[in-house]
């Protein structure tokens, strides 16, 4: 994987094989998302060994492996999915057990736009990830305490996150 165009070239071939894989299973995935290396999948649960196993068998040199859903919900990246008693899919903020919630502490020598630029990344991912609308107060009073700890002034926190929150008008 020396060469820039490596990650290129194998993600396409990637993309090309779970193509033909997906296609060539006889059992049907109801979903099948994925970003670089990591797959998320919808399968009937009968049904979860037999395309793991469709999947192992086609190249030798790729192994997938599989995570099932614990108390109805699964990692995605940094996305919790959450599968609801009627069968909707709901998403909120996935943090490892490892997460130590540290980020760039605000009294450190970097320019304040990247400071600023945290707390709108964070602020941001939270408000894009979590659909339900019950998570949101909690996800937020997290974000708060988390940026308190890393020292982020509360008043920063407040114009940036109005801020993100006021509707912008069109020109």
């Amino acid at each position: 994987m020396g060469s820039a165009v490596s990650a290129v070239i194998a993600n396409l071939y990637m993309e090309i094989f779970e193509e033909q894989v997906v296609e060539s299973a006889r059992c049907k995935s109801k979903i099948w998302k994925c970003y670089v290396d990591v797959t998320f999948t919808i399968l009937d649960r009968n049904r979860v060994d037999i395309f793991l196993q469709h999947l192992n068998s086609q190249q030798p040199s790729i192994r997938f492996t599989m995570e099932i859903e614990n108390n109805s919900k699964i990692p995605f990246l940094n996305t919790s999915v959450s599968r609801e008693p009627d069968g909707r899919l709901t998403t909120s903020v996935y943090r490892k057990l490892t997460h130590t919630d540290e980020y760039l502490a605000y009294d450190s020598h970097h320019p304040q736009s990247v400071k600023c630029g945290i707390v709108k990344f964070l602020y941001d991912r939270d408000t894009r990830i979590v659909t339900k609308q019950s998570v949101i107060a909690g996800e937020k009073k997290h974000l708060s305490s988390v940026l308190a700890s890393n020292r982020y002034p509360s008043s920063l926190v407040q114009k940036i996150t109005k801020a993100r929150t006021t509707p912008r008008r069109e020109s």
